[in-house]
């Protein structure tokens, strides 16, 4: 079985910032260290960070998400900016290639909200409709360059 037969979430390449840190207690004398995302689905993120943790290891992670509001249900949705949009999640690292520098960090959501869910994967599904549209259109204006 193949690594795309595996996934059950659409993945969406995005350069998110990403704060995340183990999740131990005391938690507050645990320090947020800051990432990049190399993209996100539903069910997690792929990080390139510089400081990795081993499989299975259980992380709280802060992603900085603009529009993710626009997809979450209420009315809340309307009057938000999108500087303070985050996705805050329990997660759990999944796996680490630790081979390149900057390492890379597979990180699995734990127990998210179902709202949470559906506005991530709204905000997914509607940046790869909005990309796919471009795509097309372009392909459009190529043939039509083509033609003529």
């Amino acid at each position: 079985m193949t690594s795309n037969e595996r996934r059950k979430h659409e993945r969406l390449p995005k350069n998110y910032f990403l704060e995340y840190k183990e999740f131990k207690y005391p938690t507050a004398q645990q320090s947020f260290l800051q990432a990049r995302l190399v993209d996100i689905s539903a069910g997690g993120v792929c990080v390139e960070c510089s400081h990795s943790f081993s499989q299975g290891t259980k992380l709280q992670i802060r992603v900085h998400m603009p529009r993710l509001n626009k997809f979450m249900p209420g009315f809340f949705k309307y009057y938000e900016n999108d500087q303070d949009q985050y996705l805050n999640a329990i997660a759990e690292v999944a796996w680490v290639d630790s081979s390149r520098r900057p390492a890379l960090m597979g990180v699995r959501f734990l127990d998210l909200d179902p709202d949470v869910v559906k506005a991530v994967q709204g905000l997914i599904n509607d940046a790869l409709r909005e990309s796919r549209r471009k795509a097309e259109l372009a392909e459009s204006l190529r043939r039509e360059q083509e033609g003529s």
